[in-house]
This record gives C-alpha cells, structure tokens and sequence, in this order.
C-alpha cells in the first residue's frame, strides 16, 4: 500500500517538475527576446557582436577560474570582467545591462546543454 502511494506521488511530482520546467523555459524565452528588443534599440549591430562575444568570455572566464565559488561570486567576477573588457572597447553601460546580456548567454549555453544531454 505504501509503496502504491509513493509511486502515485512519484508520478505527480515528475508530472508537476515537467509543467513548471515548461513555465520557466517559456519565460525564459520571453526575457530573451525582451533583451534582444531592449539591446537592439540601444546598441549597434557591431556593439552587439561585440556585447555577445565578451559576455561568452566572461562566463568562460568565471567558469574556469572560480569554478568552486558559488554562483553569486561567480555573476560578480564575470560582470567585472565584462566591464572592463567592453569598457576598453569603448561600449559603456550601465551594470544592469551587462547582467541581462550575461543571463543571456548563459542561458543560451545552459539550454544548449540540456539539448544535447538528453
């Protein structure tokens, strides 16, 4: 009887974790072509590229060389990297923008990886 219930409970939950993942990549999906909006208004096709190539760095950056700090520590020092290096190019934005630009990409890396692992 128990073990009736907890594979009931098993399914519901797997079930439930399979719309909410659902929610969430759809959201995501949105706040993406929000930015996208966002940084095309703002920005120029090349300071795009530009953007996207750093943000990629930066998360390869903070991957490799903090990889056993927590994930906040991580944002932190890829955002100071990603200023420093669009700053040296002569793009200057708020800090807010580099963190959406960041999320971004790491999204985008983050649904990449669960393509191909499944």
């Amino acid at each position: 009887n128990y073990r009736n219930c907890t594979a009931y409970v098993n399914t519901i939950v797997t079930a439930a974790a399979g719309v909410l993942t659902a929610f969430v990549l759809g959201g995501l999906n949105k706040l993406k072509t929000k930015v996208n909006v966002w940084l095309e208004a703002r920005t120029t096709a090349a300071q795009r590229e530009v953007i996207h190539k750093v943000a990629g760095e930066a998360f390869a950056f903070a991957q490799t060389t903090f990889k056993d700090a927590g994930g906040v520590h991580k944002m932190h020092e890829a955002l100071q990297y990603a200023s420093l290096r669009l700053t040296e190019q002569g793009i200057v934005y708020r800090l807010r923008s580099y963190k959406q630009q960041l999320r971004r990409h790491i999204w985008s890396i983050r649904l990449k990886q669960k393509r191909y692992s499944l």
